[in-house]
């Protein structure tokens, strides 16, 4: 008896295919990163480790689960629709993914306030303020929601045990994807509006705070489209396996932005200072030391000029 479910195969097929490249690109990203920001403190680079051990338990078990669908059980349609404990781990290694990731640029987003801030009295000030706050426990509590909702959703298939029973979890798969959803949004609109209000007269100042904006909406479209599409397919395309076209590679899409933010620091500072001094930019106050990156320089990477002439400090949080 054919399976309810064997007509959109090939959406599994083509799932794991964009996964495994963005995956291949992640690696190659974590690479450049350990190779070019050795001085990066040991905070950062705990978030990266584990963000790579989440996606690779992800792409592994999601491997085992086609190999065990189509290679052991080969010709058996029944098992089309099983879900075994790989797809349970590959799921949850996923959710661990975006979690981890939107807990760091939550991080990014407190973190920005040290932006206009000298002394370490004005910035303990300034950390104590409410207001500064709000965004950030909002961005925290979703994400918390969204891995809450990922570990219940995990928990239900695993009991239900069929992807075609899937479908009688959508009102927690729509809390898990409207969370993350609004979550990246969220993020994206804050780092807008934080590098915003920061422009002034200064222009190399602005040059690096309007690259900073267009990097912060294309990381959050990119992630908040994979999260839309995910919700869309799943709830009018029910009993099927086109949800997995953005379900499978948005782990791999959080991995890579994430990662892209870091990478970009020492270009986007190097593409800034042409003919001006040096701009020194932190990322989520654990960034590396300026020289290093793909890029060096023997001029001090604190200073920068405005239309006047004078040299000034400036320090802005990179995310």
């Amino acid at each position: 008896m054919a399976s309810p479910l064997d007509s959109t195969m090939g959406a599994w097929l083509v799932s794991l295919f964009l996964a495994t490249i963005l995956y291949g690109m992640g690696l190659i990203q974590t690479y450049l990163y350990f190779h070019w920001y050795t001085k990066d403190r040991w905070g950062i680079k705990a978030v990266v480790i584990c963000l790579l051990i989440c996606e690779t338990l992800h792409i592994t078990f999601y491997f085992c689960a086609t190999y065990w669908l189509l290679i052991d059980h080969f010709g058996d349609f029944e098992a089309l629709v099983v879900i075994t404990w790989y797809d349970s781990v590959q799921l949850l290694a996923g959710y661990l993914s975006v979690f981890i990731v939107q807990m760091y640029f939550a991080y990014c987003t407190y973190a920005r306030t040290n932006i206009s801030v000298v002394s370490v009295s004005e910035r303990l000030m300034v950390l104590v303020n409410p207001k500064y706050k709000i965004m950030p426990i909002f961005i925290t509590a979703l994400a918390l929601l969204q891995i809450g909702a990922g570990i219940a959703l995990t928990v239900i298939a695993a009991e239900l045990g069929s992807f075609a029973l899937v479908y009688q979890t959508k009102r927690i798969f729509t809390l898990q994807g409207v969370s993350a959803l609004i979550c990246d949004v969220l993020i994206t609109a804050c780092l807008c509006y934080t590098f915003n209000s920061r422009k002034s007269t200064m222009k190399s100042t602005n040059s690096l705070l309007n690259m900073l904006i267009i990097n912060a909406v294309n990381r959050g479209m990119l992630t908040a489209f994979a999260a839309a599409l995910n919700i869309i397919l799943f709830l009018y395309i029910p009993k099927s396996f086109w949800f997995f076209l953005a379900l499978v590679p948005s782990g791999k899409l959080y991995m890579n932005s994430m990662l892209a933010t870091l990478n970009t620091r020492e270009h986007i500072r190097y593409c800034t200072q042409q003919d001006v001094g040096r701009i020194s930019i932190s990322l989520g106050n654990l960034s590396s030391n300026p020289s290093s990156g793909p890029t060096n320089s023997q001029t001090p990477a604190n200073m920068t000029t405005d239309d006047e002439g004078k040299k000034r400090t400036f320090t802005v949080n990179m995310a």
